[in-house]
């Protein structure tokens, strides 16, 4: 009797727990990328010539990454909710790079024009035709 008590006593903490641990997961908030600091600085150009020449080496260097990219705006969007996105030459008619910001950004991106110098903070994500920063914002 007192093994039995024992196995449900044990079984219940460990309930609690998970029940616990996924409470706090369902409650934890994403990573802000704008107060973490950039592991890697590089032009726009040179990413996506990396991803280009070898996108098996520069997915493992840069994806899922913290970057300050550097390059010249193309076009600037905003989507159906307002969200910017604002797209960087990179010296290739075919791709370059889309940086999607965050929506509190939006009153920055506005004030950028198509062919302005600009530093983008972000979260590599990778290349589909365009090399793609998530979470991004304007770098110090």
């Amino acid at each position: 009797m007192k093994i039995l008590k024992r196995i449900i006593f044990i079984l219940l903490v460990l309930v609690s727990a998970g029940l616990g641990y996924g409470w706090y997961l369902y409650n934890k908030q994403p990573v802000d990328i704008r107060e973490q600091k950039a592991q890697i600085e590089i032009t726009a150009g040179d990413l996506l010539r990396s991803f280009q020449q070898d996108e098996v080496t520069a997915t493992r260097n840069y994806v899922d990454k913290v970057l300050i990219v550097s390059g010249n705006v193309s076009n600037i969007q905003f989507n159906s909710a307002g969200l910017p996105t604002v797209f960087l030459e990179a010296g290739d008619p075919f791709a370059s790079l889309a940086c999607s910001f965050y929506g509190s950004e939006s009153h920055n991106v506005k004030k950028i024009r198509p062919g302005t110098f600009i530093r983008v903070k972000g979260n590599c994500t990778g290349m589909l035709v365009d090399v793609v920063l998530n979470k991004c914002s304007m770098a110090e």
